[in-house]
């Protein structure tokens, strides 16, 4: 069985290989190139960087995840186009087009877009290329394991990147990179220890994985136990397992402010399929947002 040590292993690598390419000093020398204004970037830092000519590839998707996965009344659904995965290999060979088609349609409020390629076939080019078809926020789902990926996610249109507690070596400085760059920071945690840390790092939008990365198991309780960490202020997101309108149901119950759904609905075996799978859940989230209290 495949191991999140084997991932995280190889990703190292093939980051090494894109950093001998192209060096940080140059993916920060494209900020600086870019002469049309200031669009699509706000740092929302207290000392943000000197690029201010910065802009995005679209700019209407920046500036907007946190926002657009926030609703009084109804828990937002962010939709996930993921080709495959270590636990069920291949999934889905939906070309990304007919994907967002899908998503937008049924009124998805956020996508995500992997970009790890060997084990769940994805890539930044994808990101690249949803950046240029959607006007819904984008975030990058990756194993994010140096600054370098997070001005790789904003150049590429990302409007929010991932960033997981255990994985991503310094939670602080990574979201602090974010809000200079102007994007959103979803910092995954697996546990009331990682909550706590990811809080004090200043995590704006926290996640909670259902997996168990040992065994690839899901566990829908585990938002259950641990939601109670995550204060009212902080937006919180309810990431794996969702295969039916009742899974996403439950985890609306147990006060989730929005529902990562990638298999339950890339797993369907044509467009329209999926487009009943996600206009099936997203629907039943309507009106079904529950006030979350502090354990």
């Amino acid at each position: 069985m495949i191991q999140i040590q084997d991932i995280i292993s190889q990703r190292r690598k093939d980051l090494q290989k894109t950093m001998e390419i192209k060096p940080l000093k140059d993916l920060k020398s494209q900020f600086e190139d870019i002469s049309d204004g200031s669009k699509g970037f706000v740092s929302r830092s207290k000392n943000p960087l000197k690029t201010e000519n910065l802009k995005t590839r679209n700019p209407k998707n920046a500036e907007i995840f946190k926002d657009s996965i926030t609703h009084e009344e109804n828990v937002c659904v962010i939709c996930e186009y993921k080709p495959a995965s270590p636990s069920m290999g291949d999934i889905s060979s939906a070309p990304i087009k007919d994907a967002l088609d899908v998503f937008g349609e049924s009124g998805a409020s956020a996508v995500s877009i992997l970009t790890e390629k060997n084990f769940f076939k994805g890539s930044l080019n994808n990101l690249k290329s949803a950046s240029k078809i959607t006007e819904l926020p984008l975030l990058r789902k990756d194993f994010v394991l140096d600054e370098y990926q997070i001005y790789e996610a904003k150049l590429a249109g990302a409007s929010a990147v991932l960033l997981i507690c255990g994985v991503y070596p310094d939670l602080s400085s990574g979201i602090n990179l974010c809000n200079d760059l102007g994007i959103d920071a979803l910092v995954e945690c697996k546990n009331r220890v990682d909550i706590e840390g990811a809080l004090k790092a200043g995590a704006q939008i926290i996640g909670i994985n259902n997996r168990n990365f040992e065994d690839f198991t899901i566990d829908l309780k585990k938002t259950q136990k641990l939601a109670g960490y995550v204060p009212p202020e902080i937006v919180l997101v309810s990431e794996s397992g969702v295969k039916t309108p009742d899974d996403a149901k439950l985890l609306a119950s147990y006060g989730a402010d929005a529902i990562l759904i990638g298999t339950g609905i890339m797993g369907e075996n044509n467009k329209s399929k999926m487009f009943e799978a996600a206009n099936g859940i997203i629907n039943v989230l309507n009106g079904s947002k529950v006030e979350r209290t502090s354990n």
